[in-house]
């Protein structure tokens, strides 16, 4: 299996743009807090987790980035209204928001695990998108990247109906970007999504813990094209860059980023 050769240079810039990524203490969202305040960017790491939170937040500063962090329950409505408004009150402005709130165990007692799902994966991202927007329009505009999953774009295998809770969720996703980069296409703010096929995350890691299950995971069941897992860099290299003015001209687009898996 090819390995992954790790390149998280910026080919994009973000200076003056302030983000706020939910979700941003590990996997996906903390490659992305990082990548963007590389760009240039301020940015408000934002997660229930507060103490991974404040550890990543404080290794971009050290790094001369520039960025701060707020706790956030990512399906809370009212917590997730004060984390914007913490984000505007540090930064004084908002102009880019980033959802991708995840969690490896939910938790849930038989029967809830769906509406867990929906809440943690679909509910989340709208609460975010609601109470963003009009600080986005305020700002002069910007972009919303939300995080699906390929199992947005299509069947997501499950071993019972409780679990398509996880598929349902990522395709209201994909609805939600499409719909709102309609409304707000005039308003000079861009909606996508980015589609992550298997990337190595801690959500992900006891399917690819064991080198060799992991391989034949890869190579064998689902016979990914490239080979390899994918890295979060190389999805919060996608986010920058539909976060930055070289994506201008894209909006309702769910882009997959997945080592060519769905293109058989």
């Amino acid at each position: 299996m090819i390995e992954a050769t790790e390149n998280t240079g910026n080919l994009v810039r973000l200076d003056g743009k302030t983000v706020l990524i939910v979700g941003a203490s590990s996997g996906i969202g903390r490659a992305s807090a990082e990548i963007c305040a590389r760009a240039g960017a301020a940015v408000m790491l934002a997660d229930i987790d507060e103490r991974k939170g404040r550890e990543v937040t404080d290794a971009i500063v050290r790094q001369g980035g520039t960025a701060a962090f707020t706790r956030v329950d990512a399906a809370d409505e009212q917590s997730v209204i004060k984390a914007i408004v913490a984000t505007v009150e540090k930064f004084t402005r908002l102009q880019v928001l980033v959802n991708t709130a995840g969690a490896g165990d939910l938790g849930s007692a038989p029967g809830e695990v769906w509406h867990d799902f929906i809440d943690l994966y679909l509910k989340a991202p709208y609460y975010a998108c609601l109470h963003a927007v009009d600080e986005i329009e305020r700002a002069g505009g910007g972009s919303i990247v939300n995080v699906a999953s390929i199992a947005g774009v299509t069947g997501s295998v499950s071993a019972d109906v409780a679990g398509t809770g996880y598929g349902a969720a990522k395709h209201g996703v994909i609805g939600l970007t499409r719909t709102m980069a309609l409304a707000y296409a005039k308003r000079n703010i861009r909606v996508n999504a980015v589609c992550p096929g298997y990337v190595k995350t801690g959500i992900t890691e006891f399917l690819y813990a064991n080198p060799e299950a992991s391989r034949r995971l890869i190579s064998e069941n689902l016979r990914v094209p490239m080979d390899r897992w994918g890295e979060p860099h190389e999805i919060g290299s996608v986010v920058a860059f539909l976060a930055s003015d070289a994506a201008s001209f894209i909006t309702g687009q769910p882009i997959i980023v997945d080592g060519g898996f769905m293109a058989r």
